[in-house]
């Protein structure tokens, strides 16, 4: 008997215990709707406030890549003709100049120029943020695309008493590229190298290891501070240097050059160091 009676009060302590629980649970339960709802109603709010921004940026970005291909266009049409005009002016055709004349039209097309290269990084620098750059591969001959930069680039290099080489191996050198992207990096590499060399020489080397290719561009400028070499590549940057402040530039060769070099599959290594020049590399993986 007694022992029925401890069951049967162990079952009604234990039916107490699960309503009591039952209870608590329930309470729980309100409790935490209670506190939660307001946070989850503030989180779906703000994610779709985050959607609606996210979208209206999609747009910006939309908008200023269509405005930035718009404008230069046309800007670009009128600086062509200037560059046109004023180099037809300066071979003499229309008639005699004096050394005024010539001076001045010099600087203006010097400038159109420069107007010129900076609608076309801007340009650039817009279809790479937005992705839309996709390489033309193709096989590319390194000794003719080589030839091709010097050829362009030497007078700049004679006009400041520089030796512009080349320095290539006899075998062809093939490699799968985008030709114009490759020619826009050296260019851009090789004019960096020319415009802040004061004496001695500019080489552009090829060379072909295993199962790469390298393009690097050496000269014997003032050299790179190993602290600037990270900040070298960021764009509208340039170092304060008496020699960066002599020079007029965008800041955008070298950003553009890697960039462009990234979406080639490859990447520039610099190796420089203040009074040794400097020496940028494209390394470039074949298949």
């Amino acid at each position: 008997v007694e022992s029925a009676d401890l069951l049967h009060s162990l079952r009604e302590e234990l039916h107490v215990a699960v309503v009591l629980l039952g209870l608590l649970v329930a309470a729980g339960t309100v409790l935490l709707r209670w506190k939660v709802r307001p946070l989850a109603t503030r989180l779906l709010e703000a994610q779709h406030e985050a959607q609606q921004r996210n979208s209206q940026l999609v747009d910006a970005i939309e908008a200023k890549d269509r405005f930035v291909a718009t404008m230069s266009h046309e800007l670009r049409t009128p600086l062509n003709a200037i560059i046109g005009f004023t180099g037809m002016l300066l071979l003499k055709l229309p008639g005699p100049l004096n050394a005024e004349q010539e001076r001045q039209l010099g600087t203006v097309r010097s400038s159109a120029r420069y107007l010129l290269s900076l609608i076309n990084d801007l340009l650039d620098l817009a279809k790479i943020e937005a992705g839309r750059i996709a390489p033309d591969i193709e096989p590319v001959s390194c000794q003719q695309l080589v030839e091709e930069v010097v050829e362009s680039l030497r007078p700049l290099a004679e006009a400041k008493g520089l030796a512009l080489n080349a320095d290539m191996p006899e075998a062809s050198v093939m490699v799968q590229s985008d030709r114009r992207l490759l020619s826009q990096i050296l260019l851009n590499l090789a004019g960096n190298a020319i415009k802040f060399t004061e004496a001695g020489h500019v080489a552009i080397r090829v060379r072909q290891e295993e199962h790469r290719v390298e393009f690097s561009v050496a000269d014997t400028g003032p050299g790179i501070a190993h602290e600037d070499h990270g900040k070298l590549f960021s764009a509208f940057t340039q170092l304060d240097s008496e020699m960066s402040r002599r020079h007029e530039g965008t800041g955008l060769g070298l950003h553009l050059s890697r960039r462009f070099a990234e979406v080639l599959g490859g990447q520039i290594i610099l190796q420089s160091a203040v009074g040794a020049g400097s020496t940028f590399t494209l390394v470039l993986q074949e298949a």
